[in-house]
């Protein structure tokens, strides 16, 4: 199975060397799509029968050359699809490739740091979606059972906790995770670094409560230690200009995120496959490098670009907008094609809202602690919603859908009070019970049902 794998990317290599060299005119888009889809479904299902982490390195260190992986973008009918993948890929090729340290690191921490200090970032909760999508979590579900994890932990969790139980991630050199939102992290993480027999190189940021100026103090000079730790384990001094310039390109994201999100206000569509969900990645764990400020000026340029032809159009039927919260089912669903269907269109994320101020770049260790502490899931409820009412009031939100991932302990909490917030504001919100990682762990019947039932009640409002 292993050769067959290699033998698909063999293929994907010579297909790519025939269009570079021939511009053959009738390889087009369509046969392009064709083709690749037929070898993604093939690598997807070689992967599955062979779990081991060599393997993967050694599949990413073929997927990821460059007339491969842009003749594979080709194939994506949005540059928001195409940049996200081609980068995604290379993220993960490069935390097997062995040339940089890699850290483990929790959602909310601040990436930027890690990218200055010339590492390489892996997230364990966002591969346990990739999981998902490629069809693995039944593996490292069952695996984390097997090996004692709580049935009641977040499945983002259970299946990254599988994977690293099957060796199939990279080895980390450092572990890294902070209170901020999530509790299973800090629990999860230290068990990581037990495993890997790193305990030393393990590091918790304790994000305080609140955010007022010792607040501040306390958690950058949190970050200027880690930042140290990590230069004098791996023997490079901390490159100031680098900090700052890391700094900057994180910046430059910000602001082409903020100008996404305003042409958003005003689309009434999107490029095929668009989904604002699934910018995860770069949003949190790219943030800081020039890749994900080229995806993201790439994404507003075809933004901008629809939102034109939109207004040159005749004026068509208004879709209805609904703000989604927290995140989405990472494996194959209806839930979008029913949006979709309704004529409804999911015109905000609670995971896309810049909730940061500019940073200076002068100031690192200071500008990142003042980012985290002004994250909406820091300290009360009320700074959640707080956020959630800024979006309903500059997107025109016509109704809301909060998807209560099992085990999230953090979002699932706060929902009645989001509820009691939305119903005094007189908009509709979905609390939409589901697993985002799990599909045995959700009824996909009734959650089609219930969202239709949604659409139904948007649809007949004014």
């Amino acid at each position: 199975m292993q050769c067959a794998a290699l033998h698909e990317s063999i293929c994907l290599a010579s297909y790519s060397f025939i269009v570079q060299q021939t511009k053959i005119q009738f390889l087009d888009r369509l046969l392009r799509q064709e083709f690749f889809m037929g070898v993604r479904e093939k690598i997807k299902s070689n992967i599955r029968n062979n779990l081991n982490r060599e393997y993967f390195r050694r599949l990413l260190g073929i997927l990821a050359r460059k007339p491969i992986l842009y003749t594979y973008g080709s194939t994506f009918s949005s540059i928001a699809d195409k940049y996200l993948n081609i980068y995604t890929i290379e993220n993960i090729r490069d935390s097997y490739d062995k040339r940089k340290p890699v850290v483990f690191g929790s959602l909310f921490l601040p990436y930027e740091l890690f990218h200055a200090l010339d590492t390489v970032p892996f997230l364990p909760e966002v591969m346990a979606g990739f999981t998902a999508g490629l069809g693995l979590a039944d593996q490292t579900l069952k695996k984390a059972s097997s090996s004692w994890y709580s049935q009641d932990l977040c499945t983002f969790h259970r299946s990254a906790s599988g994977a690293v139980e099957m060796d199939l991630f990279p080895d980390p050199a450092f572990i890294i995770c902070t209170n901020l939102a999530c509790d299973a992290a800090q629990k999860s993480f230290y068990h990581y670094s037990v495993t890997y027999g790193i305990e030393k190189n393990y590091h918790l940021l304790d994000v305080p409560y609140d955010n007022d100026p010792d607040s501040i103090k306390y958690l950058a000079g949190q970050l200027e230690k880690l930042a140290q730790s990590i230069s004098n384990i791996t023997g490079k001094d901390i490159d100031r200009e680098k900090m700052s310039r890391t700094i900057e390109l994180s910046n430059e994201l910000r602001e082409y995120a903020l100008k996404i999100n305003n042409i958003r206000k005003e689309l009434r569509s999107y490029p095929g496959n668009f989904n604002g969900l699934n910018f995860i990645l770069p949003f949190h764990g790219l943030i800081g490098t020039e890749n994900a400020v080229k995806l993201y000026k790439s994404v507003c340029q075809e933004l901008e670009s629809l939102l034109k032809k939109q207004k040159e159009k005749d004026p068509v039927r208004t879709p209805k907008k609904i703000l989604w919260m927290h995140l989405k089912p990472y494996y194959k669903t209806e839930i979008f094609d029913i949006i979709a269907r309704g004529n409804c269109i999911v015109a905000a994320e609670e995971i896309n809202n810049v909730y940061w101020s500019r940073m200076d770049p002068e100031k690192p260790y200071e500008s990142l602690a003042k980012k985290m502490l002004s994250h909406p899931l820091t300290g009360k409820a009320s700074n959640r919603i707080k956020a959630l009412g800024e979006i309903l009031d500059g997107y025109g939100i016509d109704g809301g859908v909060l998807f209560t991932h099992w085990g999230c302990r953090q979002s699932n909490g706060s929902t009645r009070l989001i509820k009691d917030y939305f119903n005094s504001r007189g908009i509709p919100v979905l609390v939409l019970d589901g697993d985002c990682v799990d599909r045995t762990n959700s009824s996909e019947g009734q959650v089609n049902t219930r969202l239709q039932g949604f659409i139904e009640i948007l649809g007949a409002r004014p």
